[in-house]
């Protein structure tokens, strides 16, 4: 997992997550977020698994991502 508190101005791109516990990728009390074109997975089976969790957190864009969770 990849967790960010009181960030600001982050990037995350063209990088893969697979099969971690509760989140892949969480953004805490964070501004001015971008998320591209980035691949999360984890089994079916796998329970209270998020893709991507937001919490406190605003100006977020998601774009050209592949979540299955």
């Amino acid at each position: 997992a990849i967790r960010f508190y009181g960030s600001h101005n982050i990037i995350v791109q063209d990088i893969t997550l697979q099969n971690s516990p509760q989140c892949h990728l969480k953004f805490d009390g964070s501004s001015g977020i971008l998320v591209s074109k980035v691949r999360i997975s984890s089994p079916e089976n796998s329970p209270n698994t998020d893709g991507i969790h937001l919490e406190n957190t605003k100006d977020v864009e998601i774009e050209d991502c592949i979540i299955a969770c």
